[in-house]
């Protein structure tokens, strides 16, 4: 039995989180978490910022260039929260689950074909969440 795509992608951006801690003593930069051969405009200026609060939930950018799309998500509200991409139809692309207060974590995520997605916070993990219009473009 295999893990859904979804999952795979979060058990690696965990252990890549691990090894790149490491790999940070001696760096002050960072090419941006991308494959080879595969960029994403929000990847050559860093990852996507969210910032998510009990109430609200702000991504710096609503569009990225297909590839590898890294997410850096903080928590600074009181409540456990996460955050979602989903792409056309409700699949859910990428998650990261159980962001507790004041913790930030990255999401990395490979979308290789233009299209309309969504991103989503979960506030307190109960109702519908935040959603908000998500366009990648250009093909890797």
């Amino acid at each position: 039995m295999s893990l859904p795509r979804h999952r795979v992608v979060l058990a690696s951006t965990v252990g890549s989180v691990g090894l790149a801690v490491l790999a940070l003593a001696g760096c002050s930069a960072s090419s941006g978490g991308t494959s080879a051969g595969a960029t994403s405009s929000a990847s050559v200026g860093g990852p996507i910022v969210v910032n998510q609060t009990d109430n609200e939930c702000r991504v710096s950018t609503a569009t990225a260039a297909a590839g590898t799309i890294t997410f850096k998500i903080t928590n600074g509200g009181s409540k456990v929260n996460e955050f979602y991409v989903y792409a056309p139809g409700g699949r859910i692309v990428g998650e990261v689950e159980n962001i507790t207060p004041g913790l930030s974590r990255e999401l990395e995520v490979k979308i290789t074909e233009p299209g309309s997605f969504q991103t989503a916070c979960k506030p307190g993990m109960v109702g519908d969440g935040i959603r908000a219009a998500f366009t990648v473009t250009g093909t890797t």
